[in-house]
């Protein structure tokens, strides 16, 4: 029996009363309970502030959607031929086993525990006349798209792939309030409508309000109030938070999930195309000159980042170099990068491994996140807008697709052959893996999306029910 009851995970609102100073980099101060929270102003923003701080224990780098357990489930990284270790049961797609199933619970729990707190400040909200309009609108619009964005992650986890629904099948709950009986599973286009409906609303709210709409990164990205509109740090560093932007960014992911390349394309292109006032483009593509200077997560194509500070120095600097040495010197550059030239093998850096005995990769795109890393912007990206180009290589018409893949390739330090229809898809799907190795999990959902039937750095074939992850059995109640 399914049986989500999150009512048991809501009770308790740890929601975080933190510095306005330094909006979302500072740690917790202090915890309060619903009762005291949604009496003030800053009640409501340090409510806002717990939903960031929770996702962060999501996708902090290494944890199982940040560079963990997903890209062990694209096969971007090597395994131990150990059978009995999580890395070879997650590399070879068997989700049954106890460590597995506790795995996947914890991060289903995690997901809804982070829904559940958004329902509560989203009801709050209602009728509340603590918070002036414009404020109360960002808050509802970030916690709108946060509720939506982690039910659609649950959708790409737990779902099947989407070229593979099964119309009658109810697979997962879409919860919008709090309440203390389980939560009825939904049909796959139901749940898919509701992420749509939501990101939509939060783009409404947001849109007439957002500074990020009026005002240039580079003057919102301040460590102090730099506009006299907008005295309280609450208002800057729009990149590290659900923006408006990054809302319309997430709703071309979703729409090109569902196989509607034109609204994808659609809202690709506006979110490629939008100028600060000045005529410059308001996000631009990372170059060499980025990783020149550290930034090796390409902070002006960050639509949805976290911000994270001193990761590696709670980590360690092994943590922090990335521990896992993730595949061979001879796979990333022969069936990667075809061993050609590319900016982006300088976020690799190599050692011998004697556990492969080889040589082999390590990512450095997490090696940045310490407090001594001054310049670093430390922000984790959930989407960046080279994603937006890939859409758009892979659903504008081959002539203007062609276009963007150059520009692309020209901003990675690599050489151009023009797409065929033939070649786009295969091409495109070497682009992300290229792109996001150790990010987000977005090569397993490339893969995914497509229902391929083969990963690029591995010869295991694949099939629909390799895709779809167990709905773990906390939830279930098959023990």
């Amino acid at each position: 029996m399914k049986r989500l009851n999150i009512s048991i995970i809501s009770v308790s609102l740890m929601m975080l009363f933190a510095s306005c100073s330094d909006w979302l980099t500072v740690e917790p101060q202090a915890v309060t309970s619903k009762d005291k929270m949604f009496t003030s102003e800053l009640g409501f923003s340090s409510a806002l502030v717990g939903l960031y701080l929770e996702l962060q224990n999501v996708y902090s780098p290494t944890n199982f959607m940040m560079g963990g357990s997903t890209e062990y489930m694209a096969n971007n990284y090597l395994t131990t031929t150990s059978e009995t270790s999580d890395s070879y049961l997650f590399h070879t797609h068997r989700y049954t086993s106890t460590t597995i199933d506790a795995s996947l619970g914890a991060l289903f729990l995690s997901y809804y525990k982070i829904i559940a707190n958004c329902n509560i400040l989203i009801d709050a909200l209602q009728g509340q006349s603590v918070v002036e309009p414009d404020e109360a609108a960002i808050i509802e619009g970030e916690a709108l798209a946060i509720r939506a964005y982690c039910h659609f992650e649950l959708l790409r986890l737990w779902g099947p792939p989407p070229t593979k629904i099964d119309a009658s099948r109810k697979y997962l709950p879409y919860v919008t309030t709090v309440a203390t009986s389980p939560y009825e599973y939904i049909t796959y286009d139901a749940f898919v409508q509701k992420v749509k409906e939501e990101f939509n609303k939060a783009i409404t709210l947001m849109e007439p309000v957002d500074p990020i709409t009026a005002y240039s990164n580079g003057t919102l990205n301040a460590s102090y109030a730099t506009i006299s509109k907008y005295q309280a740090m609450f208002w800057y560093n729009r990149q590290k938070r659900f923006n408006v932007y990054g809302v319309k960014a997430l709703l071309a992911r979703l729409y090109l999930w569902t196989g509607d390349k034109d609204n994808a394309y659609k809202e690709a292109k506006s979110i490629v195309d939008v100028k600060n006032p000045d005529g410059n483009p308001k996000f631009t593509l990372g170059t060499q000159s980025d990783i020149t200077n550290s930034d090796f997560l390409f902070y002006s194509e960050h639509l949805v980042g976290l911000g994270l500070t001193e990761w590696v120095d709670k980590q360690g600097a092994f943590s922090g170099r990335f521990s896992a040495y993730v595949n061979s010197y001879a796979n990333i550059n022969s069936m990667l990068y075809d061993n050609q030239t590319d900016m982006r093998m300088n976020l690799f850096t190599s050692s011998y491994s004697y556990s492969f005995g080889t040589s082999v990769y390590g990512t450095r795109k997490y090696s940045k996140f310490t407090s001594t890393d001054y310049n670093s912007p430390k922000s984790i990206p959930l989407i960046r807008l080279s994603e937006l180009y890939l859409i758009l290589i892979e659903t504008a018409p081959l002539e203007e697709a062609n276009q963007y893949y150059k520009t692309f390739r020209s901003s990675r330090s690599a050489s151009y052959t023009a797409l065929t229809e033939p070649t786009r898809v295969r091409e495109v799907e070497k682009e992300y893996v290229r792109e996001f190795f150790s990010e987000g999990g977005q090569s397993f959902f490339m893969y995914k999306r497509l229902n391929a039937a083969s990963l690029l750095l591995s010869s295991e074939g694949m099939s629909a029910d390799k895709y779809e992850l167990p709905i773990p059995t906390d939830e279930t109640g098959e023990f």
